[in-house]
């Protein structure tokens, strides 16, 4: 059987990151490829829905990392902060995001996991949150 979803990427958030002003997602792209050498394709900015404390309100930018710069990916991950989009669903982390960015880049993750029971009923978006 054919895959249509073949995907050659993984699906990434940077919190908290903002774009300098007058920037667009193509400086996000550049600013990965001229630092690390890391191919992305930028998705979009977004912000989390407001209070919820320090994690409420914050400007997040959606990438994909391609899978040929995985590896290089995860060595920086940490030191700048970007989280894996299936560890923010596992953390429950996805609810803190508008309806269209959960069903954009959120809601088949949280299918799968589902699936593979790594989160329950009660993690998926429309419960209580956190």
């Amino acid at each position: 059987m054919f895959n249509l979803l073949k995907e050659d990427y993984v699906r990434c958030v940077w919190p908290g990151a903002t774009l300098p002003l007058g920037q667009t997602g193509k400086y996000v792209v550049d600013f990965f490829k001229e630092n690390y050498d890391i191919h992305i394709q930028y998705l979009e900015e977004t912000k989390t829905l407001p209070g919820y404390g320090p994690k409420g309100g914050r400007v997040d930018q959606l990438f994909n990392v391609y899978l040929d710069s995985i590896d290089k990916f995860e060595a920086i991950k940490q030191k700048i902060g970007a989280q894996y989009a299936k560890d923010i669903v596992r953390m429950g982390h996805h609810r803190l995001y508008k309806e269209r960015i959960y069903l954009s880049y959120f809601q088949r993750i949280e299918k799968e996991l589902l699936k593979a029971g790594e989160i329950t009923e009660k993690d998926v978006y429309q419960g209580t949150l956190m």
